[in-house]
């Protein structure tokens, strides 16, 4: 991948990154918040934003698939 294509998608990336906080307003619009959601996807490490299967849960895709195969 080149130099530009790297610039080019951190720049859409956190271009998405500002849409959604005019809409949701959950994380603080700073320069570096949308550097962390650009490089991780996420801006904190607390335990509703980390990993569900750490906690002992089921991911999203895991809980619908096991509700799919109950109501089919």
């Amino acid at each position: 991948m080149t130099r530009a294509q790297r610039r080019h998608d951190t720049r859409r990336i956190k271009a998405r990154f500002y849409a959604k906080q005019k809409v949701h307003e959950c994380w603080s619009t700073t320069e570096r918040n949308a550097g962390l959601f650009a490089n991780h996807g996420k801006i904190c490490s607390c335990w509703t934003c980390g990993n569900p299967r750490k906690l002992g849960e089921l991911t999203m895709q895991e809980k619908r698939a096991d509700l799919s195969e109950v109501f089919d």
